[in-house]
């Protein structure tokens, strides 16, 4: 991780996308428990073993471990014998005995152990904390690997009548300039940048993807934001979807109730189905969209580095409009009220919604822990209603026109 003058500011562009439970849990704790060792364990040749140990601990549990879990082609979890690698088990559904165990999983237990019988007691309680960090961190691989899956499935599952739809927000865009001081680049406000990727199918069975950057002087990455980005690109769109499904990051700006319930009137709003909306591990998969950010970077240092100044929004368009299958947009949202829904209790824990437009639950919200995982938590629309505090008015941003994208 980079870091500024040992200071507390990071420099997020060169942090490759790398999550705070990664960063945390995953590489944190094993540089402290090297440094544990390199302190306490006296025998040299004891401790290289010892450090040898942690170090393929976490090679294993950073590379190895991911691909050695088995998801279907159709998202679906099955039982595995080795309980370490059931995905079922470890949703809580697998009623099957496990039969063997795997020896690289079970290599951090017994290098826990070997801590614990070497290290004085007063350590135990930093072991334990260790411990249990690097638990919740293979939890978080798993369903990092489930959850990514299922982006595979999502994109089998399109037909000439829908759209998987894949959003994120960039990191603040800066003003920049040729010359400049660091008092200027920290004083900064900037701009808001959400991309809208959009994939659908045509008659031959072709994938076809189109990108549409909105950027903004409203910085306020939240609900309503990402509900008029979304807005602007479906009414753009040559061709309408009859459904859609949505896949982010869990971050607030979408993982909310406000945002949950607008969805709820898309199919009055613009006749549309949003079938699913996935929700993945913070700063994970969104391969395709990182990469289309990237380039966005990679644009903007040329541009300044031309002799160039993006010292205006409109600069921005100018930097990436070479990008092919791009539609750029200035948005300003219409902020006229505050937050208009309560919060929905435990929405946290849900990481698949969806909302019916057929059948017994035709106007409900459903939404589960994974998809095809859990019990459906159903709203019903008299709670819904009973959640809305104020009217919601269907998006009416200012919008400039979409610019029109080179041909991809």
């Amino acid at each position: 991780m980079t870091e500024l003058a040992q200071g507390r500011f990071q420099y997020r562009e060169d942090l490759g996308g790398l999550c705070s439970i990664c960063c945390q849990y995953g590489y944190d704790v094993f540089e402290d428990l090297v440094e544990l060792i390199l302190a306490q364990i006296k025998d040299l040749k004891y401790q290289s073993i010892l450090i040898d140990k942690v170090e393929k601990v976490r090679r294993y549990m950073k590379r190895d471990y991911e691909n050695e879990i088995l998801i279907d082609a159709n998202g679906q979890v099955n039982h595995d014998s080795c309980i370490s690698h059931c995905l079922a088990y470890a949703f809580g559904i697998c009623e099957n005995s496990h039969t063997s165990n795997c020896e690289k999983c079970n290599e951090l237990w017994i290098l826990f152990e070997q801590l614990q019988s070497n290290l004085d007691k007063s350590h135990s309680e930093m072991l334990d904390e260790a411990r249990n960090k690097l638990y919740y961190y293979l939890s978080h691989q798993t369903r990092k690997v489930y959850l990514n899956s299922q982006f595979s499935v999502s994109l089998r599952e399109l037909d000439e009548d829908g759209a998987l739809i894949v959003v994120d927000y960039k990191m603040r865009v800066l003003p920049k300039s040729a010359r400049e001081t660091k008092d200027e680049f920290f004083g900064k406000r900037g701009w808001t940048l959400h991309t809208v990727l959009v994939y659908t199918k045509k008659e031959n069975n072709i994938l076809d993807i189109c990108a549409f950057d909105h950027w903004s002087n409203d910085t306020r990455q939240d609900a309503w934001f990402t509900a008029l980005s979304l807005h602007s690109a479906i009414i753009t769109l040559e061709k309408k979807p009859k459904w859609i499904s949505i896949i982010s990051d869990n971050g607030g700006h979408y993982h909310n109730s406000e945002l949950m319930v607008i969805l709820s009137y898309w199919h009055e709003w613009y006749d549309i189905e949003v079938k699913k909306w996935i929700f993945l591990e913070p700063g994970e998969a969104k391969t395709t969209i990182d990469s289309h950010h990237a380039q966005i970077a990679h644009a903007i240092r040329h541009f300044v580095r031309l002799g160039n100044d993006l010292t205006s929004g409109e600069k921005i368009e100018t930097a990436i409009e070479h990008f092919r299958g791009t539609s750029v947009a200035h948005l300003e949202p219409n902020r006229n009220t505050g937050n208009q829904v309560k919060t929905l209790t435990g929405i946290s824990k849900w990481y698949f919604w969806q909302w019916p437009c057929k059948g017994t639950y035709s106007g409900y919200i459903q939404a589960r822990p994974l998809p095809n995982v859990g019990e459906w938590i159903n709203f019903s629309p008299a709670q819904i209603n009973c959640l809305v505090k104020q009217k919601i008015d269907k998006p009416e941003p200012a919008c400039t026109s979409h610019s029109i994208p080179k041909a991809s």
